[in-house]
């Protein structure tokens, strides 16, 4: 037993020297060397709000649609037309009377300086 303690005392010995004599000529050692430790991150960026979605361009006003605002109009300034979205005699003689009233040139349509003086837009 004393044989086999000193036989491993003396290898261990002789490997300590050879690990040492590798460290100390330079040369590379054959165990792998640990994977440097990655540089230190900056903390992500926090994420962007998702930009809100674009409302659809609206729709253009039907004729129906222009009519029915031009009775609307007519009517918050004293006619009393139904509002149906028709050109009918009604919303005509209204016109006549509102373009008469203003000073303006009497068509009985809604044209441009009729429409202004409504607040229609078109």
């Amino acid at each position: 037993m004393v044989t086999t303690t000193r036989h491993l005392g003396v290898t261990a010995a002789v490997m300590v020297s050879i690990a040492l004599a590798g460290c100390s000529s330079g040369q590379s050692q054959t165990a792998a060397a640990p994977p440097p430790a990655p540089p230190p991150t900056m903390a992500a960026p926090a994420p962007q709000p998702a930009a809100p979605p674009v409302a659809p361009a609206p729709k253009p006003m039907t004729h129906h649609q222009f009519i029915e605002s031009v009775q609307t109009a007519l009517n918050s300034n004293g006619a009393q037309v139904t509002v149906d979205g028709r050109m009918g005699p009604k919303t005509v003689a209204a016109l006549r009377t509102f373009q008469n009233q203003h000073k303006l040139k009497v068509t009985g349509r809604p044209d441009h300086a009729t429409l202004q003086a409504l607040g229609v837009q078109h």
